[in-house]
């Protein structure tokens, strides 16, 4: 129980965060869910593997016996036989490294729901920002961080523990929960009832969280228009055409001839248009339309992913006009 009381106590922690709501606490909140849903699922996926550790064993040793030399044909096939049935090496490594792979594991092996991986990746992401590089999505972060903490808990629910053993040593945490039970005790569902008693103390309106998210797209998008018109107007060239500043965006590193040449430039078949900001608007707006708090986190963080990067070259180029204009 006490590996259990780990992920209970860190999990209520970040009840507590949530709670005080301002940044800082938010931001630690997002990196302690990240780590408590890395551990369940490195769990997960380690009792998945130790299922197989027998043929995993019986395949290393005939591979083995064959470069030796001492297989033979029975050997081969019984080779390709195992190979078919258990991880390899290589993807074994993969997944024991990379979050990502855990859920692909997870998921294909039917331990997690397929809707909650692009959440888990897209908010894995988030935390990989804040913590490694110090960049912090301030206006969506209560948001992020609400839905991350639905997240953790559906992992959590689907966390079978192979073995509980009950202790006397157990914090208020778990102890709690462990007396609301109904008798006989079964402390097999102890992560289902901290789930659920989690997800309902902190509660996740999905009304609020959807508008947040909504509007904060829009904002964007909208910044992103003003910043593209701010380029087009500032185009040296002589014979600006609508469009080309989105063009400019995306000229390759090297493209001289489409840097000093309009008929050059408008002849590259760059993949987005002024069309696209169209598009990602009329996303970001339908996004009313989503109910499931999954495919809401999911659509959001597709949208943002699309123009994410021009986003950031219209945001350098806006300043690097002002720069050349001494308005800074």
């Amino acid at each position: 129980m006490q590996r259990l009381e780990l992920v209970i106590v860190q999990l209520e922690e970040v009840e507590r965060l949530i709670g005080i709501g301002r940044v800082p606490h938010l931001r630690l909140a997002h990196i302690l869910l990240d780590s408590a849903a890395e551990l369940i699922m490195h769990r997960m996926a380690k009792s998945e593997l130790d299922h197989e550790r027998y043929h995993f064993d019986q395949l290393e040793n005939l591979r083995r016996l064959d470069a030796a030399g001492r297989g033979g044909a029975w050997c081969s096939d019984e080779i390709r036989r195992l190979e078919g049935i258990v991880v390899s090496k290589t993807r074994r490594k993969k997944i024991d490294n990379n979050f990502g792979d855990k859920i692909d594991f997870l998921v294909e092996r039917g331990r997690l729901p397929a809707d909650l991986g692009p959440v888990l990746k897209k908010l894995h992401e988030y935390r990989n920002e804040t913590y490694h590089r110090d960049q912090h999505r301030v206006e969506v972060i209560r948001s992020a961080v609400l839905i991350y903490f639905d997240a953790a808990c559906t992992v959590l629910e689907h966390y079978e523990p192979g073995t509980m053993i009950h202790s006397n040593s157990l914090g208020p945490e778990l102890r709690r929960l462990y007396e609301d039970l109904p008798r006989p005790r079964d402390l097999f569902k102890l992560p289902h009832l901290a789930a659920a008693r989690l997800r309902e103390e902190v509660g996740l309106d999905i009304d609020t969280v959807r508008s947040a998210l909504r509007d904060h797209l829009l904002s964007r998008l909208a910044d992103l228009e003003d910043g593209l018109a701010y380029v087009q107007e500032n185009l040296t060239s002589t014979d600006v055409m609508p469009g080309d500043a989105i063009r400019v965006m995306q000229i390759q590193d090297g493209d001289l001839d489409a840097i000093f040449d309009s008929e050059v430039l408008r002849s590259r078949p760059y993949p987005l248009t002024m069309s696209d900001i169209a598009t990602w608007t009329a996303r970001a707006t339908a996004l009313d339309n989503l109910a499931d708090k999954h495919a809401l986190f999911t659509e959001f963080g597709a949208i943002e992913d699309c123009f994410e990067e021009l986003e950031q070259k219209v945001r350098k180029a806006v300043w690097d006009i002002d720069e050349q204009a001494n308005m800074r």
